[in-house]
C-alpha cells in the first residue's frame, strides 16, 4: 500500500482553500470596484449631458445650436443632441454614422426615455446616457422665450475605466497570493513543528517488537492533549501484552518441565524395571508407578486443556450460561467428603441459599472443586473446612476457609499464576499441579468477578470469590 503523509494532504488542504478563498476575494474585488468605478462613471457622463444641454444657444439666424465656448468635452467622448422633431442640433465630429451595435438600456424608470447604456461606436466600447429634458431658450426676450425638449447621448469609452478596474483587482490579487505563499511558509513550518511529537510517537512505536516492549513516550507527548490519551493506551496495552507473552513463554516452559519430569520418571522405573529380572512383586510395584506418573501426566494436559477452554473468548452468538452456585458447591462438597475424610477433615456447609451466576454448570463445579481441593491439600490434620456463600444486593461472595499451615506472605501475591508452588516438594505427595488456582482465577475474570487470597501462617488460608448475580446490569 502507498503510504500517504498527513502533513502533506494537511498542507495541500489548506492551500487549495486559501487559493480557493483568494479566487473569490478577487471576484468580489472585480465586482466591487466595477460597480463603484461605474456609479462614478454615470455620474460624470449625467455632468457632461447637463453641461451640453445648458450649452445649447440661438445662433444669429435664430437656429438652435451647441455653444462650445467653456464646453469641455474628452476628444475621445462622443454626443449627439437632438430636438423634439429630429433635428440634430448637434454632435461631436467622431460620431459618425451612430454606433453600430448597443445594449439594451438599463433605465431606472422603465417609463422614462432616461437611462445607461453600453454602445460599440468606431470600433471601440462605450458607455452612455440617453437623457430627454425640456430648456427655454432665450428666457429674457418677451413672451418668456421659446421651450424646446432635447434629447442628448453622450458616451464615453470605457477601456481607461475597465483598465483601472483590472489594475485594482490584479493588486488585490497579487496582495493575496503573497499572502498565500508567506501563510504557506508559515504554515509548513508550523505544521511540521506541531507535528513533531506525532512524528516521535511513531518512531517510538516503530521500535516496539516482540523482543523488545520498551515504550517511554517523552514528556513533550505525554503533555499534548491529543496525544497523550493514545501514548497512555499503547503504553498500558504494551505492558499487558508483554506481561501476556512473558506469561505465555512461562506457561510453555513449566508445562514442558512438568512433562518432561513426569515422562522422566516413567522412564526410570521402566528403566530400573529392565536392569534385572525382578520378582512379581516387584514388577507389579513398578508398573503401579508407571500408572501413577501417567494419570499425573494425563491430569496436567487436562488442566491446561480446561485453561485453555476458560481462556477462549467467547463467541457474541452464545447464549450466556448460569447456574447455581450453592448446588454446584454442595455437590462439589458431597464428592470430595470422602478424600477429606482420610486426612479426618470435615467440610461445613451453612445453610445455603439459591446463588444464580453466569457461569457454566462445568465451570462452577471446577471452581468449587479446585477451591476445596486445595483447603484439603494444606489443611491440618483433624480440621475444619467452612464453605459459604452470601447474596449480596448485587454480588454473590463464595468464601473457603481452612485450619491448615498457611501461606507465606511472600508467596502469597504469586499463588493465582501458573505452575507457581509455595512448596515445591508437594509435587509428588498431593499430586498437584500448579493450575488449579490459575484456573480459578481465569474462571471468575471470564464471568466479570474478582477471586482474592489470604492467608495467616499456622492459621490457615481464606479464599473469596466475588460473582455478579446473573441477569443483574453490566452483564
Amino acid at each position: 500500500m502507498k503510504s500517504r503523509s498527513i502533513v502533506r494532504r494537511l498542507i495541500i488542504t489548506i492551500l487549495l482553500l486559501e487559493l480557493v478563498s483568494v479566487v473569490a476575494l478577487s471576484t468580489v474585488a472585480l465586482f466591487h470596484e466595477r460597480h463603484e468605478r461605474f456609479m462614478a462613471f454615470d455620474v460624470t457622463l449625467r455632468g457632461h449631458a447637463d453641461s451640453l444641454l445648458g450649452a445649447i444657444q440661438e445662433d444669429e439666424h435664430d437656429n438652435l445650436v451647441i455653444d462650445k465656448t467653456g464646453l469641455n468635452v474628452p476628444p475621445r467622448d462622443v454626443f449627439h443632441v437632438q430636438d423634439e422633431t429630429g433635428a440634430i442640433i448637434g454632435q461631436s465630429p467622431n460620431w459618425g454614422e451612430g454606433p453600430s451595435s448597443r445594449t439594451e438600456e438599463h433605465r431606472r424608470d422603465p417609463h422614462s426615455p432616461e437611462g445607461f447604456f453600453s454602445l460599440i461606436l468606431n470600433g471601440g466600447h462605450y458607455r452612455a446616457i440617453r437623457t430627454s429634458a425640456t430648456r427655454v431658450i432665450d428666457p429674457d426676450e418677451k413672451g418668456g422665450g421659446e421651450r424646446h425638449k432635447f434629447t442628448i447621448i453622450y458616451a464615453s469609452p470605457t477601456h481607461r475605466l475597465w483598465h483601472g478596474i483590472l489594475e485594482e483587482v490584479a493588486f488585490y490579487a497579487t496582495t493575496s497570493l503573497l499572502l498565500l505563499a508567506v501563510t504557506g511558509i508559515a504554515m509548513i513550518w508550523l505544521l511540521n513543528r506541531g507535528m513533531a511529537p506525532l512524528r516521535e510517537l511513531a518512531a517510538k512505536a516503530s521500535t516496539v517488537s516482540a523482543t523488545s516492549w520498551t515504550f517511554e513516550p517523552s514528556d513533550e507527548v505525554l503533555a499534548t492533549k491529543e496525544l497523550s490519551p493514545l501514548a497512555r493506551t499503547i503504553q498500558a496495552v504494551l505492558k499487558n501484552l508483554e506481561y501476556s507473552f512473558t506469561q505465555q513463554r512461562r506457561f510453555v516452559s513449566d508445562a514442558a518441565h512438568e512433562l518432561k519430569t513426569a515422562v522422566a520418571v516413567v522412564q526410570s522405573s521402566i528403566q530400573v524395571l529392565a536392569l534385572k529380572p525382578r520378582t512379581v512383586e516387584e514388577y507389579q510395584h513398578g508398573l503401579n508407578q508407571c500408572h501413577t506418573d501417567s494419570v499425573r501426566m494425563e491430569e496436567i494436559v487436562g488442566k491446561m486443556l480446561t485453561l485453555a477452554r476458560v481462556e477462549r473468548e467467547p463467541s457474541p452468538h452464545e447464549p450466556a450460561p448460569q447456574t447455581d452456585l450453592s448446588e454446584s458447591l454442595r455437590r462439589t462438597a458431597d464428592q470430595l467428603a470422602s478424600v477429606a475424610e482420610i486426612s479426618g477433615i470435615t467440610i461445613q456447609l451453612p445453610h445455603l441459599d439459591a446463588a444464580p451466576v453466569q457461569l457454566s454448570p462445568q465451570d462452577a463445579e471446577v471452581l468449587c472443586s479446585n477451591l476445596l481441593l486445595n483447603s484439603i491439600q494444606h489443611s491440618n490434620p483433624n480440621s475444619q473446612i467452612t464453605a459459604t456463600i452470601t447474596k449480596q444486593e448485587t454480588q454473590i461472595e463464595l468464601k473457603i476457609e481452612d485450619q491448615g499451615k498457611g501461606i507465606d506472605p511472600e508467596a502469597l501475591p504469586f499463588v493465582f499464576e501458573r505452575f507457581y508452588r509455595s512448596d515445591p516438594s508437594r509435587n509428588r505427595q498431593t499430586g498437584g499441579t500448579g493450575l488449579g488456582l490459575a484456573i480459578c482465577k481465569a474462571i471468575v475474570e471470564a464471568a466479570h468477578g474478582q477471586i482474592t487470597m489470604t492467608s495467616t501462617l499456622n492459621i490457615g488460608t481464606t479464599a473469596t470469590v466475588n460473582l455478579p448475580i446473573a441477569g443483574s446490569a453490566g452483564l
